[in-house]
């Protein structure tokens, strides 16, 4: 959304871990040339803000060294509190005059100071009856937008495409799945912070929401009643036996954390009036989507498809850029680093 095209290694700068992925032959041939995956230290990105620069930095370079990334061009994405994403509704104009009107119409829509957000925009449809079309607004924070420009340029690398994560996570979707024709796709990606809730028709976004149950706090829960730490918890939503646990333990908070996503998705349909019996597919990405049961159980409480995205499947890649991990595994979680390196 900002930025043009152009050849990028996408950078996905998540708040638990750094995610990179390099392409080449995109479109007709698109190939996987480099994979790159890095734990950062808890609290340097909260809620979609760089709180420690120099913990971030140090991990991306660092991560670019390991993969012997020598590209510059790099196309990042934004996400959390400081980011809104609308469809609203204007009267007809040309786009020349929609430019000169959205920043009028998002006051209306933007619950920050007009003076200080970063505004694009586009028209998903030209004509919904009686002289109006639709318009998909987006606004985020200036100081999130130039604290991200920023931090890539101090790495002596070229922003040039600054995208929403949201988007990022529809165009590998899209990439990777036929069109169904006037159904109704929910893509969720869930998150160490946020779960991003994203519906679309016919490859147009008609809503975007973030519900605030994600796997930092089914973490904190399996560390708090087990008694476990930090890492033996994340390698348990991993799927990772952990020594002297019973998974059958655990399985309780997977069923608890499945419900308040449900949850939370039920409070986000009704803002879709009439489509909630139309919702033809549930596509989970990000890596809460591994989460034991999660699949089933959003299954049987919305009686629909749910799948796990599978980013690679239109990609052909040597699975030995994957070093150790199975490509099943990585798959959701660098789907918006794939989904930013397709941009190119």
């Amino acid at each position: 959304m900002f930025g043009k095209k152009k050849a990028v290694v996408g950078l996905d700068i998540g708040s638990t871990q750094i995610k990179v992925v390099e392409l080449t032959g995109y479109p007709k041939a698109t190939t996987i040339l480099t994979v790159g995956v890095a734990p950062l230290l808890p609290d340097a990105i909260v809620d979609g803000e760089v709180m420690d620069r120099e913990v971030v930095i140090d991990t991306i370079k660092t991560l670019f060294e390991k993969q012997k990334i020598q590209a510059k061009d790099v196309a990042t994405a934004i996400s959390g509190r400081g980011v809104i994403v609308k469809k609203i509704k204007m009267d007809k104009m040309k786009r020349s005059e929609v430019t000169e009107q959205i920043r009028w119409e998002a006051e209306q829509y933007v619950p920050f100071d007009i003076d200080d957000v970063s505004l694009a925009f586009e028209v998903v449809n030209p004509d919904v009856g009686e002289g109006q079309m639709e318009v998909l607004l987006v606004a985020a924070k200036s100081e999130v937008v130039n604290s991200y420009v920023s931090l890539i340029k101090e790495m002596n690398l070229n922003p040039v495409v600054l995208d929403i994560s949201a988007f990022a996570i529809q165009n590998v979707y899209e990439f990777n799945y036929p069109l169904l024709p006037d159904k109704l796709i929910a893509l969720v990606t869930i998150g160490a912070e946020i779960t991003n809730v994203s519906f679309i028709v016919n490859n147009v976004n008609h809503f975007t929401r973030d519900i605030f149950s994600a796997t930092n706090s089914c973490s904190q829960k399996i560390q708090r009643e087990l008694g476990l730490n930090r890492a033996q918890a994340e390698q348990l939503i991993r799927g990772e036996v952990v020594e002297g646990v019973n998974p059958e333990n655990v399985d309780k908070f997977f069923n608890e954390f499945a419900e308040e996503v449900s949850v939370g998705l039920d409070k986000v349909i009704p803002f879709l009036p009439g489509e909630k019996e139309k919702l033809e597919r549930i596509v989970l990405c990000g890596g809460g989507a591994l989460i034991h049961g999660l699949v089933d159980y959003l299954k049987n409480r919305f009686n629909t498809e749910v799948m796990i995205i599978n980013s690679l499947q239109n990609i052909k890649y040597d699975p030995a850029v994957f070093e150790e991990e199975r490509p099943e595994k990585i798959s959701p979680v660098i789907a918006t680093a794939v989904g930013l390196a397709l941009r190119g």
